[in-house]
């Protein structure tokens, strides 16, 4: 979400891959005879559920209302995990796939489902988790920010795999799997890098020596394209020469990063600190950050988002506001053109003097950017002295029960709480309530078109 501490690689991992690490496998007890099932609900991870074996069943591309011939994935003690291999009778709402990678690519889940309905599922998932887990419902709900479905995406990692024999795949992984599946596009990414998948796995190909390719990062901004590489070997010159000639066809810039090590070279071996830039038009607002730094992927939608939140807001021309978890300044700028003040929060030192950069840039003296862990005990001295009319705050998956101590000392009349996961908003959302505070206000936001991940964005006010 707005600014996660997950880098740049967290929405690069789709929640299939997630859902891959968090299972234990036991391969021993799974059925190898294909079964069929119907299915009755919807998982808050895409899903569909049925039962089977007296226990619940969990089945990767299957919708509601199906009925399915599955195999079985994985068992557990409580519940087993399948995957669809056809489908015996489809739902109303099952589309066509748009991409030829689908079934085998891990970065996409819900491709089988009609875009209006991701929506509609997403929202429902956000809601029954407020209730489940956190015993809360909004008192309003926001109509759904959404963006195009495909094409939206400007920066994904791509996993380089190389065989015994030397040959490369450049792709996502597979489901659950360590296996990375080969593409030549993507429907989801921006064409001005979807256009370098086939150019890029021809370089590879090109490569004979070390294998030495382990990643590479595709974004694009205002500036155009980017290619950062990342490699567990020195490239030949031969190859930066082949890469470079690469770059020029299609108007891209190049680094080169040694795994482990955060600094980035050019194609000649110059140390370099880039900077690229997204605008923010609404607030007359230009970001710049560094291509290894956490940015939104979907500008469209990340522009919706700030928009809503300074909404929610609702700021006037003498209030003072701290954001938590800043970031470069996503919300923290555009939160300096409507109010008095406003302080970012974030602990990640090299983020915060991006955010004091982007300040000075734009020519703005209210911003003022501070390093903290939001997870320790916080004295409100930190922010000196006044009282702080609203709060910002946009956590990463882990959410912000650290920083609630902080916020029940500062007591703002409202918060905006953006959340990119329901289960610890749910969490966070109860102790707020706790706190004195009504839960006001509650929309989704699909920053990911044609996967499970819900955004969601939260105000409560201070009863």
């Amino acid at each position: 979400m707005g600014n996660k501490r997950h880098s740049a690689s967290k929405h690069h991992r789709s929640a299939a891959q997630m859902r891959g690490r968090q299972r234990q496998r036991a391969p021993q007890d799974l059925e190898t005879t294909p079964f069929e099932v119907d299915v009755q609900g919807f998982s808050h991870d895409g899903r569909g559920i049925g039962r089977w074996r007296e226990k619940t069943l969990f089945v990767s591309g299957a919708l509601p209302g199906e009925t399915v011939l599955c195999k079985q994935s994985a068992s557990h003690g409580r519940f087993n995990e399948a995957k669809t291999l056809s489908v015996i009778q489809a739902s109303s709402e099952r589309v066509e796939a748009p991409c030829e990678f689908y079934q085998r690519c891990g970065a996409c889940d819900l491709q089988h489902l009609a875009v209006d309905k991701q929506l509609i599922r997403k929202q429902e998932s956000v809601l029954d988790q407020l209730q489940r887990l956190g015993g809360l419902q909004p008192e309003k709900i926001l109509p759904a920010l959404a963006s195009e479905p495909q094409n939206y995406r400007v920066r994904a990692r791509l996993a380089v795999q190389w065989t015994k024999a030397g040959e490369p795949s450049l792709g996502f992984r597979g489901e659950g799997s360590k296996q990375v599946v080969p593409i030549s596009q993507c429907t989801v990414l921006h064409p001005s890098i979807d256009q370098l998948l086939r150019p890029l796995t021809e370089w590879l190909l090109s490569i004979e020596r070390n294998r030495p390719v382990t990643h590479i990062e595709l974004s694009a901004d205002l500036e155009g394209a980017c290619i950062l590489v990342r490699h567990t070997r020195k490239l030949e010159q031969v190859d930066r020469d082949s890469l470079n000639i690469l770059a020029e066809k299609y108007s891209a810039e190049v680094y080169l990063q040694a795994e482990n090590d955060g600094v980035l070279l050019d194609l000649q071996g110059a140390t370099v600190d880039p900077r690229r830039h997204y605008g923010l038009p609404e607030f007359e607002l230009n970001l710049s950050f560094h291509p290894s730094d956490f940015i939104q992927v979907n500008p469209e939608l990340n522009k919706k988002m700030v928009g809503q939140a300074l909404d929610l807001l609702n700021l006037d021309a003498s209030d003072k506001v701290v954001d938590l978890f800043c970031g470069i300044g996503n919300f923290t700028l555009p939160i300096a053109r409507r109010a008095a003040s406003v302080i970012g929060i974030e602990a990640q030192e090299t983020m915060v003097a991006r955010g004091r950069e982007n300040a000075a840039a734009n020519g703005m003296d209210n911003a003022t950017f501070v390093a903290a862990n939001l997870e320790k005990p916080m004295a409100t001295g930190l922010l000196g002295k006044g009282k702080v009319d609203a709060i910002l705050l946009d956590p990463p998956r882990s959410g912000a029960a650290g920083a609630m101590p902080f916020i029940a000392q500062l007591k703002p009349s409202k918060l905006v709480y953006v959340s990119c996961n329901p289960s610890t908003l749910a969490r966070d959302a109860k102790m707020l309530v706790e706190h004195g505070y009504r839960f006001d206000t509650l929309g989704i936001m699909d920053m990911f078109p044609h996967t499970s991940h819900v955004e969601s964005m939260a105000l409560f006010l201070l009863e």
